[in-house]
């Protein structure tokens, strides 16, 4: 095992000898809390991607709630050849059990802080990553253990596989996932999930010299491994955790970087916007989060680059078209309005005004208008995540002389 079992004992060993009993962390945890949890760790410190964030809140609650509940923690390191490099049970005998609430959780918190050193301190020891073997190999070292409230695989990595069954070597983001997911379940390559959930922390963010992915490629890999899970009858969790800046002298494994395909920029051309009549733009153009989106909560943009690149055929039309006032309604997801969606959105509206104003467009033809989710083509149920959830966040662009501009304009 290259010497690391032997390492994580040794660190269990010592915690366990300084502080007498049993693990860290606060706030939100993925395990049952009161419950006794299995949870697997697959982390994937290789070369092309950033910085392992140990310290999430994810990582830090779920150790320290699986050890204070007597639970079973493993870690695979994902890389070519996955390796399992720790698999312990934390419980204590009935005697220790005893003991008060702070001497347990003061003991949970000490090996919880020793486990996560320890994971800090791995590097992926072969060339190239295989993230499904490391999740077929996280299954195996939970799906034999029985009495556990809940079974837990958290993955922290790219999901940017260079090698094996999903290769994405193979331009397979280019592929509608559904197609991919079709072909893993001919050739028997999904692992089986039933029970488990998989919690996938700091998915896409890559390093150079891998290429960023785009928005639309980020989330194409999410449906993937979103998909992969769910057909194996698990269920998937996508957390949007930021990853620490890298700063270690660590040497990596060579990992291939995957060519990316091209994205071809929103065409918004005139044949888009003329409706054969004199008002143009009749029909709204849906700016979602797949053409320009915003950091969370923010009406700043994710790419600067990747947005004014969308936006900047609507300017030019308009500068050919100077006849035309254009609104401009910001939305939000989820059913319910308050003071902070109606602003958020406006903001988010006037935050594509102000591009289309840097670009050249008078400002005196924009009006801005934040709806919140109270816009005509809510889509209401679809609650804040996936794909629906998406659409619902959007600009959208209209004449102000249409019909529904002047409906919108009225309330």
């Amino acid at each position: 095992m290259r010497k690391r079992f032997a390492a994580i004992l040794t660190i269990i060993c010592l915690a366990v000898s300084a502080v007498g009993l049993t693990g860290c962390g606060s706030q939100t945890s993925v395990a049952e809390e009161g419950g006794m949890n299995a949870v697997c760790y697959a982390i994937a410190p290789t070369a092309n991607s950033q910085g392992l964030n140990m310290s999430s809140s994810l990582v830090q609650d779920t150790i320290y709630d699986t050890i204070l509940n007597y639970g079973y923690v493993s870690v695979v390191v994902v890389d070519g050849e996955s390796e399992m490099v720790a698999a312990d049970s934390y419980d204590i005998d009935a005697q220790y059990k005893k003991a008060s609430k702070d001497k347990l959780k003061t003991d949970a918190r000490a090996k919880a802080t020793n486990l996560i050193t320890y994971m800090e301190g791995q590097v992926a020891n072969d060339a190239q990553v295989d993230y499904l073997e490391g999740l077929r190999m996280a299954v195996r070292s939970l799906s034999s253990l029985e009495g556990y409230d809940s079974k837990t695989i958290v993955v922290i990595g790219t999901g940017l596989s260079t090698q094996g069954t999903l290769n994405f070597q193979n331009n397979l983001l280019s592929v509608e996932p559904e197609a991919v997911l079709d072909q893993l379940e001919e050739k028997d390559e999904i692992p089986d999930f039933t029970g488990i959930t998989v919690v996938w922390q700091q998915m896409g963010d890559v390093a150079l010299p891998q290429q960023d992915l785009s928005q639309t490629q980020r989330k194409r890999l999410q449906e993937i491994w979103g998909g992969i899970v769910e057909r194996g009858g698990g269920t998937f969790v996508y957390n949007d955790i930021m990853a620490n800046p890298v700063d270690t002298e660590a040497t990596y494994p060579a990992v291939d970087t995957v060519e990316l395909p091209a994205e071809t920029p929103v065409d918004f051309n005139a044949a888009m916007f003329d409706t054969g009549d004199e008002r143009l733009l009749e029909e709204p153009v849906m700016l979602t989060e797949e053409q320009v989106s915003f950091v969370p909560d923010k009406a700043t943009y994710l790419d600067e680059d990747e947005a004014v690149a969308t936006i900047q055929p609507i300017a030019d039309y308009l500068l050919e078209h100077e006849q035309i006032t254009v609104l401009l309604a910001g939305t939000t997801a989820g059913d319910e309005d308050s003071d902070y969606t109606m602003t958020l959105s406006q903001k988010r509206a006037d935050a594509v005004r102000s591009t289309l104003v840097q670009l050249g467009v008078d400002e005196s033809r924009i009006v801005t208008m934040g709806l919140g989710s109270s816009d005509p083509w809510h889509v209401y149920g679809a609650g804040y995540e996936g794909s629906i959830a998406s659409g619902n966040r959007k600009v959208v662009l209209l004449d102000a002389s249409s019909d529904t501009a002047k409906e919108i304009l009225s309330e």
